[in-house]
């Protein structure tokens, strides 16, 4: 996939936390998957920032990822489950996510299209 063109809209900050609380991933975790380079404060608070366009990037694949999950019936905790399958090689889709950053959104999203390509050809057997 070109690097110039986004995958679909870009999520706002209030959209990233509600799909990261709905996926249950910790505040840390949402940081470390877009990259962000501050941390949650000793108050708790999540930080207040806006994204960079490499981080609205990603965001752009969260959605489409959400989306996939959708299509493919996954329920989110199916990324933080461990996988032996490849691309994922025993670690859960979210760290492969967070360690791969842009590469690894783009793995989990094909390979989650490809669970609803499966299912629609059988649908239509």
């Amino acid at each position: 996939m070109s690097a110039d063109r986004p995958l679909g809209p870009f999520l706002s900050t209030a959209q990233f936390w509600q799909l990261l609380d709905r996926w249950g991933v910790p505040d840390a975790g949402a940081l470390d998957l877009i990259g962000f380079a501050g941390k949650v404060g000793k108050s708790g608070k999540r930080p207040r920032f806006r994204f960079s366009p490499h981080q609205k990037r990603l965001t752009a694949y969260l959605a489409e990822i959400d989306a996939a999950l959708t299509a493919a019936g996954q329920d989110p905790t199916w990324l933080s489950l461990k996988s032996q399958t490849s691309p994922f090689t025993g670690q859960t889709p979210l760290a492969l996510m967070t360690k791969a950053g842009e590469e690894g959104m783009g793995d989990t999203l094909l390979f989650l299209n490809r669970i609803v390509l499966r299912a629609a050809l059988k649908s239509r057997q």
